[in-house]
């Protein structure tokens, strides 16, 4: 497996790219900077915010498998135990819950580290 980093338009919005997960997750509220990967198929979002550091996983025909998973962690986010992060693997059925929107993708996977406490 690969982990290649995209390089990202001027232009770029989070707010664009993910408007369903990012409404989910910072309301308004903004965020220090973000980094686009991708790992085969699967995209990978890198989102450092003020309270926490973020990882959303999405592909768009299939679901994430738990080694894409465990990869991207370990590249990403080196050093941390797997005990400190927040691994949700039901965060597209919570979103178009509290949103009352379909997610365009298959599978979404949101994986937080906490930065403050």
């Amino acid at each position: 497996m690969k982990l290649i980093e995209n390089p990202i338009r001027l232009n770029a919005s989070l707010h664009k790219m993910l408007p369903y997960t990012m409404r989910y997750l910072y309301g308004q509220s903004t965020v220090k900077a973000f980094r686009l990967y991708t790992l085969g198929s699967v995209h990978v979002y890198f989102i450092e915010g003020f309270e926490k550091d973020e990882l959303v996983m999405t592909h768009d025909t299939r679901n994430i498998k738990d080694d894409e998973i465990d990869f991207v962690v370990a590249k990403l986010f080196d050093g941390v135990a797997k005990d400190d992060l927040t691994i949700n693997h039901a965060a597209k059925n919570q979103i178009e819950a509290d949103l009352h929107r379909k997610v365009r993708v298959k599978d979404l996977v949101i994986i937080e580290k906490r930065t403050r406490e």
